[in-house]
């Protein structure tokens, strides 16, 4: 696997966002993860602290992806400027032996919501990933998914903390998803595609966001 270099950054297309919160929308497969991925990596080289909630993903397979990007996310891990809430090892249902905070069952968003108040509170310049939303909408009811993501980006907001809220199109309820967008600083949408020779064409836009540096379809990478 590998991932092409020159991704766009988010600050080419909203500028500095240190203390806003994105929803980030479009198919699988459009490139959102490591769109994702590298606005943590950019976070990192400035000295910010990073938290990575993944519900799609082992952490160890966000920590091959960031290598693939020119980091060393071990170093990252072991200082704890990087740290993963991990909502997917569970399935596997072996014994999980990890300093990772791991969360045992994807319904239970009580649990889930004391281990991220528990790194938004104590954590300092902190850039927050959550992949993905859609995944909890699938065993979570529309209102229980709404009050639990409004309660993280308020927690997130009140600490000045940046972070990204990722979602499958057409997994979630569009209700749901217009409920997040009316409290999230702004919206960057997604889009897959082949082009006349049938390579695939990854695009980003932002929808709406306090700065706009880059109206209409870019390329992702550049």
């Amino acid at each position: 696997m590998s991932i092409p270099g020159n991704i766009v950054h988010l600050r080419d297309l909203v500028g500095r966002a240190e203390s806003e919160i994105f929803l980030i929308v479009g198919p699988p497969g459009a490139g959102k993860e490591s769109f994702a991925i590298q606005y943590m990596l950019d976070g990192f080289a400035n000295k910010m602290n990073g938290v990575y909630v993944t519900t799609d993903d082992f952490p160890e397979d966000i920590t091959r992806k960031m290598k693939l990007l020119g980091s060393d996310p071990a170093s990252l891990i072991k200082s704890k400027q990087l740290e993963f809430i991990d909502a997917f090892s569970y399935r596997t249902g072996e014994s999980i032996d990890t300093n990772e905070m791991v969360i045992d069952d994807i319904r239970d968003l009580t649990g889930l919501s004391v281990m991220i108040k528990k790194m938004i509170d104590t954590k300092s310049n902190l850039r927050f990933v959550f992949n993905t939303i859609s995944t909890i909408s699938i065993y979570n009811s529309g209102v229980a998914l709404l009050d639990f993501i409004q309660m993280q980006v308020a927690r997130l907001k009140r600490k000045n903390h940046s972070g990204l809220i990722i979602a499958h199109e057409g997994i979630i309820d569009e209700k749901v998803i217009q409920g997040i967008k009316a409290f999230v600083d702004g919206v960057i949408e997604f889009q897959l595609s082949e082009d006349e020779t049938g390579n695939l064409k990854r695009r980003v836009r932002v929808v709406f966001a306090p700065k706009i540096r880059k109206s209409g379809w870019v390329d992702l990478y550049q």
